[in-house]
């Protein structure tokens, strides 16, 4: 029974929720778009850190290998994420911003949609269902409603509209991630995960990095770097979750790894309840049982375990 692929994705979603913790401590200092800045540049030097300990000069040799087509791919992954981290701050600044994020929760779908198009994932009835019931709980875990009483105004508009190019991106980014982890070949997975996880790191800093600079400009960015002791732990669970992304794509269909990835919304409650003694609602426990039901239904049904 190969369950690795599922204990690394949960080590991903709760790395990806401690480092999303950690980057609030920095927002009053910097603002949220240089924030969302520090979960990329921090990273990198610890993947620069586990290259250093964990790959020989040999395995450089994968630099020299990559061909255009694993470029190309890793390239346009770390750019959609890019896009789906500014677009989701900016629809964070929109007021009554329900709707959209209802419309973003829509990630595990459309990965499942790109994916089919992009590398001719198959999707059976029964898991698409079960993605289907995980969507419905990512809902009720949002505290949102199926049915919204918002008129088709402007702001609704925008709100749909943002929300979904966030499901698009996270998605896409997903799926390409994927398509270049699986175009390069290697004895050991480690090894490409590092390399690659380091170069979409280091474009995503340069990328990321000059678009802050011509938004923002630089005073915002040097008070980042002044700030680096907060960063730490910003980095070190950035690098822990990228790893392990990228570790169960190179394992399994990114639609099963996003699915199970939902669980990050779950350990948030949790934590909420444990550390921080708020209540859990009703909704919130229907979210939880139906994410719960649909990853179970997930890896039984599909006979991917």
């Amino acid at each position: 029974m190969n369950v690795s692929w599922v204990v690394i994705t949960v080590i991903a979603s709760l790395s990806q929720l401690l480092r999303s913790v950690f980057q609030k401590n920095i927002i009053d200092d910097v603002g949220v778009l240089v924030s969302a800045y520090s979960r990329f540049v921090f990273a990198l030097p610890f993947v620069a850190l586990l290259a250093v300990l964990f790959l020989g000069s040999q395995e450089l040799v994968l630099l020299k290998t990559i061909s255009f087509k694993v470029w190309f791919f890793l390239i346009s992954a770390s750019i959609c994420q890019i896009l789906f981290t500014i677009i989701l701050i900016k629809l964070f600044t929109l007021r009554s911003f329900a709707i959209g994020i209802a419309f973003s929760k829509t990630e595990v779908i459309q990965t499942t949609l790109l994916e089919m198009i992009i590398i001719g994932f198959i999707v059976t009835s029964h898991v698409f269902l079960s993605i289907v019931v995980g969507f419905i709980g990512m809902l009720f875990m949002s505290k949102q409603k199926l049915i919204v009483k918002a008129g088709y105004d402007d702001l609704f508009l925008k709100q749909v509209t943002l929300g979904t190019l966030c499901g698009i991106f996270l998605g896409a980014s997903s799926v390409l991630y994927k398509v270049a982890l699986d175009s390069v070949t290697t004895d050991f997975i480690y090894k490409k995960v590092i390399v690659l996880s380091f170069l979409a790191l280091a474009l995503q800093s340069v990328i990321f990095g000059t678009y802050i600079l011509s938004t923002e400009g630089k005073q915002k960015v040097e008070v980042l770097f002044s700030i680096w002791k907060k960063g730490l732990p910003v980095g070190f669970f950035g690098c822990a979750a990228t790893f392990c992304w990228f570790s169960a794509f190179s394992l399994v269909d990114a639609t099963f790894v996003r699915a199970v990835g939902q669980l990050e919304i779950v350990f948030s409650v949790l934590i909420s309840y444990l550390f921080y003694k708020e209540k859990t609602t009703g909704l919130e426990l229907i979210g939880m049982s139906l994410i719960t039901l649909s990853i179970l239904a997930l890896l039984g049904l599909t006979n991917i375990y």
